[in-house]
């Protein structure tokens, strides 16, 4: 008696489902119409085309065409409408909104100190994060113990202004040797822990009635940048029209991005050495590394304090550009800001925390002095049910951080990353 063999069960065909590009082109679209006045417009038609291609590949495996249709024309009728806002803006006074002067804000703050202090930041977490894979989320507390160091020496203790800057990138060296040795074996998300605790811990002690005689508690200390200062070799104040500078922030900026330059050409060039291509090594697969005889904790601890310099190097220039050190400055805040300028502009990217935090400050000011203007006046352009004034400095929060999920979502490499580089959901 022959036995009929089972026969297989054909899989289940998977239902199609919207395509999410089909969905973002849409939202960017009605976006584009309402809150930001065609800002999303292009982005809308993008992800539209994006999605009607993907759409006709896999027809089986994706709906959603009419969807991207209505996502594309919204997105045109946005565009259009940026188009004429701009013209009418940068030509006209018919607008309740001097699109020139959000524009200028936005490239005073893209290129001035602020934008410095954070590419510097974003620098060091680029060492951490990007190329070895640490996830540190202190960098505020070595940017605090570096802006301390020089107050406090000079003012404190009284030592010449040069030891002061010596002892601010010494003081982060130290932070990254007694915050590493106990918490480098950690895992990932433990990691974030104690670092973060570490800055909140040094934000307080730094604050702290206690301590008022060292650290000037809550009111920081002053009286230690007149030496820098002093080195300002700029007579007046610099106005390019689409950009204007006071003589202070000229200085300032002029020191700044030379920091920045000379900070990125080192990490250029250590990333393409031995060295760096272990640190690499040990962000995909530490393991791998260790079994091939390397000590990949004495690896972390070097990418620690050289990132955590960097972090410090932010702080002191922070420091010296607004002469005055406050704990309040130094708090997690700045180190998410400039995480998300490291993933806008592409985490182990040597560029990526320079054009990160560039992009970061010109959609922060611009957005700001926009809606701003827009819920201002005795008839302002947006209605108070959408937002009004006291609402305007918070809202370019908001659409900055809905850009940010964005990215994450359909480019988490960041703008100029390599999605082969570095998998961020693999951490």
């Amino acid at each position: 008696m022959t036995t009929t063999p089972q026969q297989r069960t054909a899989p289940a065909v998977q239902a199609a489902r919207p395509h999410p590009q089909a969905i973002t082109s849409l939202v960017l679209g009605v976006a584009g119409l309402t809150l930001t006045a065609g800002i999303t417009s292009p982005f809308a038609w993008w992800k539209a085309q994006q999605a009607l291609a993907s759409i006709k590949e896999a027809p089986d495996q994706y709906r959603g065409n009419g969807l991207a249709q209505i996502g594309r024309v919204l997105g045109m009728l946005g565009t259009v409408l940026l188009v004429v806002w701009l013209v009418l803006g940068f030509a006209t006074d018919a607008l309740p909104v001097d699109v020139g002067q959000v524009f200028k804000t936005a490239l005073n703050q893209a290129l001035g100190p602020n934008a410095i202090v954070y590419a510097l930041a974003a620098i060091g977490l680029n060492i951490h994060f990007g190329y070895t894979g640490l996830l540190n989320f202190g960098q505020a507390g070595f940017m605090a113990v570096g802006a301390y160091g020089l107050a406090v020496s000079v003012v404190i203790l009284e030592t010449p202004f040069w030891l002061g800057i010596v002892a601010a990138l010494v003081a982060p060296v130290v932070l990254a040797l007694v915050l590493g040795f106990p918490t480098l074996r950690l895992r990932a998300d433990y990691l974030a822990i104690a670092t973060i605790a570490t800055a909140e811990i040094l934000r307080l002690a730094f604050g702290s009635v206690e301590l008022k005689d060292a650290f000037g508690g809550s009111n920081g200390l002053t009286g230690y940048a007149s030496a820098y200062q002093d080195l300002n070799p700029y007579g007046g104040p610099l106005d390019l029209g689409f950009v204007e500078f006071s003589q202070r922030d000229l200085w300032s900026v002029t020191v700044g991005w030379t920091l920045v330059a000379l900070s990125l050409l080192l990490v250029w060039g250590l990333m393409r050495s031995p060295w760096g291509r272990v640190l690499r090594s040990i962000r995909e697969d530490e393991d791998a590394v260790r079994s091939l005889g390397k000590n990949v904790f004495a690896y972390k601890m070097q990418a620690l304090i050289l990132g955590g310099v960097f972090g410090g190097l932010a702080g002191l220039f922070l420091a010296l550009k607004q002469a005055s050190v406050v704990p309040a400055d130094y708090s997690t805040n700045i180190t998410f800001f400039a995480y998300t300028a490291l993933l806008i502009g592409g985490a182990a990217r040597v560029l990526g925390p320079l054009a990160g935090a560039v992009i970061f400050w010109f959609l922060i000011a611009g957005l700001g002095s926009f809606f701003g203007q827009a819920t201002s006046g005795p008839d302002p352009l947006m209605p108070t049910f959408i937002m009004d004034d006291t609402q305007a400095s918070l809202v370019r929060f908001i659409v900055t951080g809905l850009g940010l999920m964005l990215l994450m979502i359909f480019r988490p490499q960041g703008i100029f990353g390599d999605r082969r580089e570095i998998a961020i959901d693999g951490r």
